[in-house]
């Protein structure tokens, strides 16, 4: 036969097949430890604490413990080496999350203007500190699903430990007031316990197989139960909210960002003709919203009024970052308190009982600490959080895992809006909410790492 009826094939057929994706270099495994280790350390210390089951007084400066400063501390040190090891992820994840770092900077800012400075400057650097942590973690962690499992992870330890402190060790769990477990206060606790219903619920959507779902509906049920023994009114009410939306957002998601949409909208129709026609009669429309009709909110209602007399006098600057309340006793805000006022009659200094370090609302206490320039920065930020969300949600390429996930943590990101309506989150030092606020939204304004690389179809010769 002629050459050239049988070509020789090119010399690129004659070479090896080269692998369809260059493996990369392998890291050394405590290296590949350090991301899952530090956002378990995270949460770790978001919803278990350095000093469970210890009774802190009302009358502490609010600063927390050296052994918390030296946890924020030993964190911060790891989450530097992982800002380093992944700077071409944290460069570009700075700038899409500029609104997060805006808030800070004002923040930092108000040190210059606060009315206690040393104390400002003292709380900021915390908060400095925790936006690092959260920082290296959005950059190293991984996919979506693995932040919702992770989580999962500390928070059947949370719920396990708070259930057996409360049978174990009943004269430390039980107050008046409700359940603490081992936390510190009945309402920190009844927080852990509305994130745990809430990320329970998505990570039981996530899982198909039987045996899971039966194990996240016990979770579910059990933390649920927690909830309630603390008798934290806002959280479960929250809980209810928040686990009941997600798998309507699953079902939005099939349907479509259009659709979506136009059902939101329509939803906010509804309620704002709700509203209208509430009030048009007279009633009380809050109030309707409040367990047994409360129109003061439990009281609330006077901190509100007082804390709208303070913004008044500094309503563009605020206070300074952390320098209005838990000031000292000889600073104490309230004892600028009208009187008659029942806020007037509190001991200062002695107040085991009741201590206000809050105005029990977060976006009071923006003003209060940064002025309107904050509360328009932090609205900015979250709104813009919850649309990068969605739209990590709706994407096409987002496996149903991860949108689960997304979806887990938009609802968060919905919850903290509303807990904000009667509790103060946003941003405060030390608080559950605040902590977990600024990781959703460094994860929400990330890009996504890339999935499985996909098979290659070997080349077969005829």
């Amino acid at each position: 036969m002629s050459a050239s009826a049988h070509p020789l094939p090119p010399a690129a057929a004659l070479a090896p097949a080269a692998p369809a994706r260059r493996g990369r270099k392998r890291e050394f495994w405590l290296l590949r430890l350090m991301p899952p280790a530090l956002y378990l350390a995270f949460l770790a210390y978001m919803f278990i604490g350095v000093m469970p089951m210890v009774d802190v007084s009302a009358t502490s400066s609010g600063d927390g413990s050296a052994t918390e400063r030296i946890a924020v501390l030993a964190m911060t040190g790891l989450a530097l080496i992982e800002i380093v090891r992944h700077r071409r992820v944290v460069l570009p994840l700075l700038l899409r999350s500029l609104p997060v770092w805006l808030v800070l900077g004002w923040f930092c800012a108000s040190v210059s203007w606060a009315a206690f400075p040393d104390i400002a400057l003292r709380r900021v650097s915390v908060m400095v500190f925790i936006c690092l942590i959260a920082l290296a973690i959005a950059a190293g962690i991984g996919p979506l699903r693995r932040v919702l499992g992770l989580m999962m992870a500390i928070l059947v330890v949370v719920i396990a430990a708070d259930l057996a402190v409360t049978v174990l060790n009943p004269g430390f769990a039980f107050t008046e007031i409700g359940v603490r477990g081992y936390h510190q206060q009945k309402n920190v606790a009844g927080l852990a316990a509305m994130v745990a219903v809430i990320a329970g619920t998505g990570w039981t959507l996530v899982n198909r197989r039987m045996p899971r779902v039966l194990s996240g509906l016990a979770f579910i049920a059990a933390a649920f139960l927690f909830l309630v023994l603390t008798k934290s009114k806002t959280s479960m009410m929250l809980a209810i909210l928040g686990a009941g939306m997600l798998p309507a957002l699953l079902v939005l998601r099939r349907l479509g960002p259009a659709a979506a949409l136009g059902l939101g909208l329509l939803g906010a129709a509804s309620v704002g003709v709700t509203y209208l026609a509430v009030t048009g009669f007279g009633g009380d429309f809050l109030g309707m919203l409040t367990p047994g009709n409360d129109a003061s909110f439990t009281g609330r209602t006077q901190i509100w009024d007082f804390a709208a007399a303070e913004i008044a006098r500094r309503p563009w600057t605020g206070y300074g970052f952390g320098s209005f309340w838990d000031v000292g006793d000889a600073n104490d805000p309230l004892l600028r308190a009208p009187p008659g006022s029942w806020l007037a009659t509190l001991k200062i200094g002695q107040r085991a009982e009741v201590l206000i370090n809050e105005a029990h609302n977060g976006y009071l206490d923006l003003q209060l600490q940064g002025g309107s320039p904050a509360l328009i920065l932090t609205l900015l930020a979250q709104g813009l959080t919850i649309l990068a969300l969605a739209a990590k949600m709706f994407a096409r390429r987002t496996a149903r895992p991860d949108a689960v996930a997304a979806a887990t943590l938009l609802v968060l990101a919905v919850v903290v809006l509303v807990h904000n309506a009667t509790e103060s989150s946003f941003w405060m030092r030390g608080q559950i909410l605040a902590n977990l606020t600024i990781l959703i939204s460094l994860l929400a304004f990330r890009r996504e790492p890339d999935g499985p690389a996909p098979a290659v179809a070997k080349r077969v010769s005829p």
